[in-house]
């Protein structure tokens, strides 16, 4: 195989053709010299069609399509602004043989749900098609190609239709771009894009463009780029590659486009704009400045050469990255920075820093973060910080490596894809690896800082957002930039060595008191004398990958009902360090090693959780460990936390859905104040000693439970465990009492909720809300109401947004708690102009009343079980899953119940049980209504 992998990539690189057949190698690698993943079939029509196929096992039983259209906005003429997301919202509506909608039902009956199996994107300089398939039968997929090759080649584009989809192309605008970030984006196109065709590129289109769209100016789009030798069709999955090629042939081989073959436009190159310079100026904007240095993208053929100098230019955007970063940790006038170094066909390459800064402190926060570039300039990096970038870019090869055997097909795709529209090649992790090595002699300090300098070579462009005025405006701002591209160099502390020693002896091990198991679900039940519980379950759905929850104390359960406590402070345990190591020295110590951890909060409990390997295990639990023993309590992560918080507070209120993330959900669990949100000052004076008396206690009371889920064994996973958290001293502390987990939805009959937002004042977001139960209290009813949801959607798809228009994206969600009893939910939300609150309100109720009392027809019900089931199966050989079932009450006969009967359970919902579950929890009105509205037409009604 290795002598056929470098024929093939000898003959690319002498540019002999290859057999028309399928075969490793082929168009993807043509010109190039990188070796060619022989796992993928490559190939093309007669009609010029490529299509790329392979065989992947998981999930077991399914196919993911990706279907690439090489247009985007970039192929948009000024008078077409959006037009080739229109299309894509087009293509939806009907085809021949297809009628409107019907390819989105005939996927959902096949077990693909919209939106997450089925969906669309457009970029700049793309348009694809996505189908994650749960059936790999010749007789599905060929249902399924069927209406894929109807919408590509053969879209009716109804007038009628497109006056209805121009509505909901504009609410997805406007959904998506409020005020704030339209401004923005105009603002950075002017200096960042100059020169490029870019620049006058509106993805979502104008109000003048979208409204003067008509069926027939759409088709010639659709007819001009929609041609099979600007398509590929990309296809993972467990399928035998002939039969797939064989029905991509049969549908697709035949379609021709109309007319000549449009040439691509000029895509421009990078010009230095004239001012190089803009700010945004709007209260709710963050206080943020971010610098760009653009590179002419070099459209040759990928090479190992071209690979090997992109391994160089990232070790070296990471070394500034980690530099910038311990600035801001070290004091500095901002609070968090990063660099990207990236490349983008018909665009640019492009250095990127974005600096997050204190208040007004845009200046000194300037001044330092080119200080730190200066710094690159001035000297050559150490080889400490080569070999950290090293040890860190081998692991992630071998991650990739070790992962190859339990990908998952959409991820095998979207690699594909991604690769096609970067003009790279795809090679295998062994080949990547290899081309490291080879690279790796070479990174020397001399090396890698020219890399380093190349970063940032030229003048850059800057975008200055804030939300109050700088004295000066952008004169000032643009002097201070040239001010601060003087800056000098401050000399580099290089950093002491660390080891896990350092976290002081290794305790006694734990002694086991007990072990069970509960064989059909393969779970092991570990308890020590210590009190602490270990629940293991060996998988191999992803190779050498281990999840790990590491759980003290209640959580939210554990706290009042009636009073504020500032849970949001979690972030900044982990931002601080852990023991008597700071961040800096953690991120020194797991370099190159798989281990990696997060503090949360939780309804139940509070938890490190991370992902780990088997090698790495043990070391993982000893980090968790010491996290919960010894918090460190770091005034400079904590006063960053703060920062960070409070300097994107007031751009939570750009948007009615942003409002209504923040500040709904307490109206949502009954008034319980520990779902209030506090407001700014709240958190900008909230004091250190608040900050440690909350957690202190918290850490060192309350029971302690270890969750381990992956590809490691069940006496290592217990070992570990032994030798740290199950060694651990633990103090016990009060059950939750009746009180705290009395949680209860909005009662019947609540005041309606008026929130205000600031961003635009046409928009508006509206949710009604039912109270249910909670989530085993009567599971089969939960299922059903949980169809309900999907079916209720769907209807409110097809009535407000496919016939009225009236919103991008209206949605529905059923939500039980598995830690309050009696707590639970059904949503029906959108946001829309604010001219339709009343229409989405009059259709939601309707459908609500009519599913209560009519019920669902079978193939409603089909439609919307096929999807829960096949996604459930599909979810069960991930260790994901396995890590959120297993987190529940496993002596509650129910929850082994509701395990068990995950997919049997849905698969025994029908048409009679969702009625029932409407008829129960649906019949009457709603139990609450929310309206975000905005604060400029409050005032306004108010005058």
């Amino acid at each position: 195989m290795a002598l056929l992998v470098r024929l093939l990539a000898l003959l690319l690189v002498l540019n002999i053709p290859l057999p028309a057949i399928a075969q490793p190698g082929g168009w993807l690698y043509e010109g190039s010299d990188t070796p060619p993943d022989p796992a993928w079939q490559l190939g093309s029509f007669d009609n010029g069609m490529r299509y790329a196929i392979r065989r992947n096992a998981l999930p077991a039983g399914s196919v993911s399509v990706r279907l690439r259209i090489d247009a985007g906005a970039l192929m948009e003429q000024p008078d077409q602004k959006g037009y080739a997301h229109f299309i894509e919202h087009m293509l939806f509506r009907g085809a021949e043989g297809v009628p409107d909608g019907e390819g989105i039902r005939i996927w959902q009956r096949l077990g693909a749900s919209f939106g997450s199996d089925t969906n669309a994107f457009t970029t700049l300089t793309q348009t694809f098609y996505a189908l994650d398939l749960p059936r790999n039968d010749s007789a599905s997929l060929d249902i399924a190609f069927g209406a894929l090759s109807g919408m590509m080649r053969s879209a009716t584009i109804d007038p009628k239709l497109v006056d209805v989809e121009r509505k909901v192309v504009m609410a997805e605008r406007d959904a998506r771009m409020p005020p704030l970030v339209r401004r923005s984006q105009e603002a950075a196109r002017s200096v960042f894009y100059a020169g490029l065709r870019a620049q006058q590129a509106e993805l979502a289109g104008t109000d003048e463009t979208l409204g003067a769209a008509t069926a027939g100016r759409l088709r010639d789009f659709y007819e001009r780029w929609y041609r099979p030798e600007r398509a590929t069709i990309i296809i993972a999955g467990d399928a035998d590659p002939e039969m797939l090629r064989a029905l991509a042939e049969k549908w697709f081989a035949g379609w021709r486009g109309k007319g000549d073959a449009p040439a691509d436009p000029d895509f421009g190159t990078p010009t230095q704009p004239d001012p190089a310079t803009a700010i945004v100026i709007d209260r709710q904007a963050s206080n943020t400045m971010t610098f760009l240095w653009p590179r002419p993208h070099d459209d040759r053929p990928w090479s190992q050469e071209r690979q090997a100098n992109e391994f160089v230019r990232q070790i070296a955007a990471r070394i500034i990255s980690r530099r910038m970063t311990q600035a801001a940790r070290g004091g500095a006038a901002f609070t968090s920075a990063s660099v990207s170094a990236t490349m983008a066909r018909h665009l640019m390459d492009q250095t990127t820093i974005a600096v997050a800064h204190r208040q007004t402190m845009w200046q000194p926060a300037m001044q330092r973060a080119f200080a730190v570039l200066a710094e690159g300039s001035a000297g050559l990096p150490s080889r400490a910080e080569i070999d950290r970038e090293i040890a860190v870019q081998e692991d992630s090869l071998a991650q990739q490596i070790s992962a190859r055997p339990t990908m998952l097909s959409p991820v095998m795709a979207g690699m594909m894809l991604g690769a096609v529209d970067a003009g790279m090649t795809l090679t295998t992790p062994e080949a990547m690896r290899d081309m490291f090595e080879a690279v790796k002699p070479t990174l020397t300090p001399a090396v890698v800082g020219t890399a380093l300098r190349a970063l940032t070579v030229g003048e850059p462009r800057a975008l200055f957002t804030a939300p109050v005025p700088i004295q000066g405006g952008e004169q000032a701002f643009a002097a201070a930039l040239a001010k601060a591209r003087e800056a000098k160099a401050e000399a580099r502390v290089e950093a002491k060595a660390v080891s896990f020693a350092d976290l002081g002896k290794p305790p006694v091990p734990g002694r086991i008191v007990s072990r069970s198991e509960i064989p059909d679900l393969g779970v092991t039940r570990v308890r020590f004398a210590n009190g602490v519980e270990l629940v293991v379950k060996q998988t191999d759905f992803e190779k050498d990958r281990v999840l790990v929850a590491a759980t003290v104390g209640y959580g939210i359960a554990g706290m009042p009902p009636d009073r504020y406590v500032p849970l949001w402070t979690a972030r900044a345990l982990t931002q601080g360090g852990i023991g008597p190591l700071d961040v800096d020295a953690i991120e020194r110590l797991l370099a190159g090693r798989r281990i990696s951890l997060s503090f949360g909060v939780d309804e139940n409990g509070f938890d490190y959780a991370g992902a780990t390997n088997a090698r790495d295990l043990a070391d993982t639990l000893r980090l968790a460990a010491a996290g919960v023993a010894e918090p460190r309590f770091d005034a400079g992560a904590f006063g960053r936390l703060k920062g960070q918080l409070g300097g994107t507070y007031d751009a939570i209120f750009s948007t009615p859905g942003g409002v209504f993330g923040t500040f709904a959900p307490q109206a949502l669990h009954g008034g319980d104040a520990r779902w209030f949100y506090p407001g700014k000052s709240e958190i900008l004076t909230l004091g250190m000693d608040s900050y440690r008396n909350l957690w202190t206690p918290l850490l060192a009371y309350g029971p302690r439970r270890l969750l381990i889920v992956g590809d490691v064994d069940v006496q290592a996973a217990i070992d570990a465990t032994a030798a740290t958290i199950g060694a651990a001293v633990t103090r016990p502390a009060p059950e939750p009492d009746r009180a705290q987990l009395n949680v209860r939805p909005p009662k019947r009959g609540s005041r309606p909720l008026l929130l205000k937002h600031r961003g635009d004042p046409a928009q508006a977001l509206v949710a009604l809300v039912w109270s249910t139960d909670g989530a085993l209290r009567d599971v089969p009813t939960v299922r059903a109401l949980n169809v309900a949801a999907s079916i209720f959607r769907t209807r409110l798809f097809d009535r407000f947004r496919e016939t009225e228009g009236g919103s991008y994206s209206p949605s529905v969600g059923s939500n039980q708690s598995q830690v309050f009893p009696r707590y639970g939910v059904f949503i029906a939300t959108a946001q829309v102009r604010a001219d339709r609150v009343a229409d989405f309100e009059r259709v939601a109720r309707d459908i609500a009343k009519d599913l209560a009392k009519a019920g669902p027809n079978d193939d409603e019900v089909t439609r919307a079980v096929a999807p829960v089931v096949s996604a459930n199966q599909r979810n069960s050989r991930t260790n994901g899953y396995w890590l959120g079932v297993l987190d529940r009450d496993l002596d509650d006969p129910r929850v082994l119940d509701q395990i068990r009967s995950a997919i049997s359970g849905y698969q025994a919902v029908d048409a009679e049980a969702v009625r029932k579950a409407a008829r129960k929890w649906l019949s009457r009105a709603p139990s609450l209504r929310i309206v975000v509205d905005s604060d400029a037409r409050a005032a306004a009604k108010a005058d």
